[in-house]
């Protein structure tokens, strides 16, 4: 039987997340077809959240694969739309004017001939976790330090949720830093992918910043509020989301992403990019009020 491997937009959690509607179209076509779908992952992390994919026949890393002339590849990277542009710049919106992912990704779906549906989520496999129903889950932790949110804000959210009635707790894959420690708010360990996936399934809500948890929880359903960054375009306006975007970056920071941009490559294999730090210190983040955080999860509630 041949074999259909998809390749997400990137190596993250989130850039698989939001790959799922073509992952899926591909698992359903497949059916129709006699062949199986597969996942190309991009990282370790994408293997390892391969299994909560439904009716994936299988998983690949893309670092050590090599292809089969009976293979088919649809590498969602391969794409004008991808290698011409780093999304969210400036030439990005003159070019295409303010697309977010799933209007990117619709785009991308339709010249590959991949029939997904981004009208709406359908989750990733999970397991009730009932003791989390009335509880809001915080997603502070990411690897990118332009994404944080400082701790002052998080407790400040979680003094609001408490006299609102509701629980709540901080997602932490071993433990919290000395930080968000201090604040008090109960730790909700989450040693695995899929861990989190259970957990954020199950929750009343979740708040997080632009990272691949808070992509999970808006791929279950979960009323979620997403803080990002102005020129994110990973926001999926679905009716159970709210956006808390930031300011305009200053240029020092957008010429620092203008450097880092990798989006001319197409196969990442053997490629990962330092890690990139505001040189401003991320002051375009500053109108992301905790004030503003609970306004749209009430809207949600």
């Amino acid at each position: 039987m041949r074999r259909v491997l998809v390749a997400p937009i990137s190596f993250g959690i989130g850039d698989l997340v939001v790959s799922l509607p073509a992952i899926q179209a591909l698992t359903v076509a497949g059916n129709h077809r006699a062949e199986q779908a597969w996942l190309l992952a991009r990282s370790p992390a994408q293997r390892r959240l391969a299994p909560r994919i439904g009716g994936l026949a299988g998983c690949v890393d893309e670092a050590s694969f090599l292809f089969d002339d009976r293979d088919q590849l649809m590498d969602l990277r391969d794409h004008p739309i991808q290698r011409n542009f780093w999304w969210g710049s400036a030439a990005f919106e003159k070019e295409f004017g303010p697309l977010d992912i799933n209007d990117i990704l619709q785009r991308i779906c339709d010249d590959m001939g991949i029939a997904a549906d981004f009208s709406r989520p359908i989750p990733l496999d999970a397991h009730p976790r009932p003791e989390l129903s009335h509880s809001v889950l915080l997603v502070t932790e990411t690897d990118g330090v332009d994404k944080t949110w400082p701790a002052e804000r998080w407790a400040a959210i979680a003094v609001e949720l408490v006299s609102m009635g509701l629980e709540v707790r901080q997602v932490t894959r071993s433990g919290c830093t000395p930080a968000m420690r201090a604040t008090g708010i109960t730790e909700l360990h989450v040693p695995t992918l899929g861990d989190a996936v259970d957990v954020l399934t199950s929750c009343r809500a979740v708040i997080g910043v632009d990272t691949g948890l808070t992509h999970i929880a808006v791929q279950q359903g979960t009323p979620t509020v997403h803080i990002c960054r102005r020129g994110s375009v990973y926001f999926r306006p679905w009716d159970h989301c709210r956006v808390l975007r930031g300011d305009r970056c200053t240029d020092e920071c957008l010429a620092g992403e203008a450097a880092y941009a990798y989006n001319e490559r197409v196969s990442l294999r053997d490629f990962r990019p330092h890690p990139r730090a505001c040189p401003s210190g991320v002051p375009c983040m500053n109108g992301t009020t905790p004030e503003r955080a609970t306004a749209l999860i009430e809207e949600l509630l």
